[in-house]
């Protein structure tokens, strides 16, 4: 019969007493080991039962870094909603900057050449486009084909618009012939041609309250002659 080399209390009460000589006390309460001599000393499981520990613990810590990342992912916006929303505020900022850029420049030049620079500047800022290419915003002029020209400049817009004959009663006198308003001569107050000496007086340049004066005399001088 093989002997067991390891057996509890109830299967030590079994055996013979001569068998009972065969083995010795455990470590445990009720536990009984075969007393033999020359064996094999069993292999040391300690490195690798802790290298198997080592890994869980790595397990562990990078699961809970994974959850932490988790955590923060789900707590992101949508990130397409977050692009839609950046790209809305792009644009306006996109359009606010041409609208500022465009109108500024066109109400500068219409106001050089126009007397009613609101309304024309309504018609040349058509003609601007804003250029964002670059690191700082500039305004660019199209040319005849509707496209940007860097041959067109703002001097060049203005002898265009000043020619053009539909603007021509809210053109400036003296900007659309390149000069000053030719003199009007005051006719004398009876009527008739400047005397030899008679001053010239520019109407353009006049004040209003010389103009009223003028008229009220002239009035006054034609009620007399009739």
């Amino acid at each position: 019969m093989a002997l067991k080399f390891k057996i509890k209390q109830a299967d030590y009460d079994k055996l013979s007493d001569e068998m009972k000589a065969e083995y010795i006390a455990g470590d445990s309460d009720g536990e009984f080991l075969l007393d033999v001599s020359d064996l094999p000393k069993p292999e040391d499981t300690g490195p690798l039962k802790r290298a198997l520990q080592a890994e869980k613990d790595k397990y562990k810590t990078l699961k809970g870094e994974k959850d932490a990342l988790q955590a923060q992912v789900d707590g992101f916006e949508d990130v397409e909603a977050l692009k839609a929303s950046h790209s809305k505020e792009v644009g306006k900022y996109k359009a606010f900057t041409e609208e500022t850029l465009i109108d500024g420049t066109a109400m500068t030049l219409a106001s050089k050449i126009s007397t009613t620079p609101k309304l024309l500047a309504k018609d040349i800022r058509e003609r601007f486009v804003v250029d964002l290419s670059g690191d700082k915003p500039v305004v660019k002029i199209k040319g005849a084909d509707g496209k940007p020209s860097d041959d067109m400049t703002l001097e060049k817009l203005q002898s265009e618009v000043v020619a053009n004959p539909d603007y021509k009663s809210i053109i400036i006198g003296s900007k659309a012939s390149g000069g000053g308003a030719p003199k009007t001569p005051i006719k004398p107050l009876g009527g008739g041609a400047p005397k030899d000496g008679e001053q010239v007086v520019d109407l353009s340049k006049a004040p209003p309250a010389t103009l009223v004066e003028r008229i009220k005399a002239r009035q006054a001088a034609q009620a007399q002659q009739g």
